[in-house]
């Protein structure tokens, strides 16, 4: 027996014994070791699921930010682009009324002035040559007696302007107007 007195004498155990008492901790470590591995593996696959979530999140935000910031790129130069109308749309205006100072105020509508606009300064170019070419044969016509006739060769005498057409109906005929 032992020196103390409250301690058991140690046992002997046979070899069969001793395995079965050694197999019997190794499957209750075991089983206790593989409920920490399954509760480790379900921690580990919640975790997964969470960090998935987060990376599709991040991705949604991160498209989302490429989106917006296309956005604000596409906006900025629509802006620039209405800025450098709007020079080009009184520029051209201006142009225009040089070129054509006859032509009245109604001429000069908000329509034709984005047109204008929107020209390429080739095409614009080519539009102020044709206005160029029309206002001066329209001036020609509306102010400017022609010197002949397109038909005879022959000179043209204007007419007295009197503001009464049956005075310079009647002048013409060689007889005295109606009325008088």
């Amino acid at each position: 027996m032992g020196d103390e007195p409250n301690k058991p004498a140690p046992r002997t155990l046979t070899e069969d014994e001793a395995y079965a008492i050694v197999a019997d901790r190794v499957k209750r470590e075991t089983a206790e070791l593989t409920a920490k591995n399954e509760s480790a593996e379900r921690e580990i696959a919640e975790l997964r699921g969470k960090l998935d979530v987060a990376e599709a999140g991040l991705a949604t935000e991160k498209a989302a930010r490429e989106k917006a910031e296309r956005d604000l790129e596409e906006h900025k130069n629509q802006v620039e682009a209405e800025k450098a109308a709007l020079a080009r749309t009184s520029e051209r205006e201006a142009k225009v009324r040089e070129i054509a100072a006859a032509l009245k105020d109604d001429f000069y509508t908000d329509e034709r002035k984005r047109r204008w606009a929107a020209m390429d300064d080739a095409a614009f170019q080519t539009y102020c040559d044709d206005l160029k070419a029309t206002v001066g044969v329209a001036g020609a016509a509306s102010g400017a007696v022609p010197r002949e006739t397109a038909m005879k060769g022959d000179p043209v005498t204007p007419a007295p302007d009197t503001g009464n057409a049956d005075r310079l109906f009647a002048l013409t005929r060689g007889g005295a107007p109606s009325g008088e």
